[in-house]
């Protein structure tokens, strides 16, 4: 093997070391990306989906759970004033 045929080969297993490190390490950080979306998808999936079905009416998954529902005779306004507005008597704060 002559001196050019050494430097090819040297240069090309250097090149392809260099390589093989950087989609290693692309690899790795796609696969990262991948498991966190995974884990955020497992974890708060189905507490989404729970929490729309019961808003749609549905029974919880777990019945221990307490979710506050309004009434539709409930008011959730501790005052029991509408806010002031163009539609109400009265000064209007600007």
């Amino acid at each position: 093997m002559n001196a050019f045929q050494a430097l090819q080969e040297q240069e090309l297993t250097v090149f392809t070391e260099e390589r093989r490190i950087k989609v290693r390490q692309r690899v790795e950080r796609e696969l990262r990306g991948a498991e966190f979306i995974g884990r955020l998808i497992e974890l708060f999936g189905p507490v989404m989906a729970d929490t729309v079905n019961v808003m749609s009416g549905g029974d919880p998954l777990v019945q221990d759970e307490t979710y506050l529902m309004l009434q539709e005779a409930e008011d959730d306004d501790p005052y029991g004033d509408p806010p002031a507005g163009p539609a109400t008597p009265g000064p209007t704060i600007r």
